[in-house]
């Protein structure tokens, strides 16, 4: 028996090939799912000062990369790339914001209040308002009642 492209259903006789004579390239049905995946783990990882936006890239990374490989054994390098940034990129939102509410658990009364009061300067600075008169409390007042909560 022999093997070649004349016993196989899925070619053309006499090869794959356009009518100017150039082979034709399989295409690869998950390649495109791949790079996409590919492309927002990087946006994840690049927008990790924001808080949404690499959680929901890195996830959507996470879930094309897998839908790229379709019934396939192995992933597309892209896809393994979209993988790997997709997850860093969660994971590095995830440990900033952790980072961020430990700070603020272990500062001292003083500290709370003094940030408080400077977070009500740099919003009047900003917007020209007092935060008071568009929220009815001051970010300094909220400090002082997290602080008397905390016991601290």
């Amino acid at each position: 028996m022999e093997y070649n492209s004349n016993n196989n259903p899925y070619t053309q006789p006499g090869g794959n090939y356009y009518p100017n004579g150039q082979m034709q390239s399989i295409r690869n049905p998950g390649k495109a799912m791949a790079t996409a995946s590919m492309i927002l783990g990087i946006v994840s990882i690049f927008s990790m000062l924001t808080v949404y936006i690499p959680i929901i890239s890195g996830s959507l990374a996470i879930v094309l990369a897998i839908l790229s490989k379709g019934y396939g054994k192995k992933m597309l390098p892209s896809a393994k790339v979209g993988v790997g940034t997709g997850i860093g990129g969660i994971v590095l939102i995830f440990s900033i914001v952790v980072t961020l509410v430990g700070m603020i658990l272990s500062l001292s009364r003083d500290d709370l209040i003094t940030f408080g009061r400077q977070m009500d300067q740099q919003f009047e600075r900003q917007t020209g308002q007092e935060l008071e008169d568009v929220f009815g409390q001051s970010y300094e007042d909220i400090m002082e009642q997290y602080a008397e909560l905390m016991g601290k």
